[in-house]
């Protein structure tokens, strides 16, 4: 991997992903660039990780980023943010749909609505654009996935029963997840193709104009 992107397809499989654990729960990271970085140094250009939220509190602060937030299992979640100099704003995720976007640099508390959750989060510095999206994928129905702007694709295959598999082709490469895998993919578009119906959750990332 060069710069910010990624040079070729990498498969993580969810044996190999970082697990974090803290007072409120636990994070899981997905993929972070470049190699070698850190949450802890702050030298990271972008992460993707999910996180199991097991009581409510206050976020970790991360000046320089922009957080993107969705809920993948649970009732969700409501978010006080109060970036500097601005009002508070209060966001409600309680459908793997919606998604909060809001400055690292924010002072932010997570109330859980109704017991734990797990999340999915993006955290991009400047320079950088994203977004979260859920999909459903149906038996046996290709799927195209398609950025806006050119960039590229992180597929995080949560959704997966035990033994269940998606099939992935970019060009002519092809590639398989199992449960708990991701998928770093430097194309902006891929077909997705499942055997069962399942839930899956992609995070785009590009460089701004």
């Amino acid at each position: 991997m060069t710069g910010l992107k990624p040079d070729s397809a990498q498969l993580i499989p969810a044996t190999e992903q970082l697990v974090t654990k803290w007072a409120g729960g636990e994070t899981r990271q997905l993929a972070i660039s470049p190699v070698g970085s850190s949450v802890a140094a702050r030298d990271f250009h972008w992460r993707f990780s999910s996180a199991t939220v097991l009581q409510s509190g206050p976020f970790t602060a991360f000046d320089g980023y922009q957080r993107y937030l969705a809920i993948r299992h649970g009732a969700g979640l409501e978010l006080a943010v109060t970036a500097p100099g601005a009002p508070q704003q209060r966001m409600q995720l309680c459908h793997p749909q919606y998604q909060a976007n809001f400055a690292g640099a924010a002072s932010t508390v997570a109330t859980l609505l109704d017991g734990p959750v797990r999340d999915i989060n993006l955290m991009l510095s400047a320079g950088l654009q994203g977004g979260l999206r859920a999909l459903h994928l149906q038996a046996n129905q290709p799927a195209l996935l398609q950025t806006v702007v050119s960039g590229w694709w992180l597929i995080y295959a949560d959704g997966l029963s035990q033994g269940q598999q998606i099939q992935i082709q970019s060009g002519a490469q092809q590639y398989s997840l199992a449960s708990g895998d991701v998928l770093m993919l430097p194309e902006a578009s891929c077909t997705l193709l499942a055997a069962a119906d399942c839930e899956l959750v992609a995070a785009w990332i590009a460089a701004t104009a």
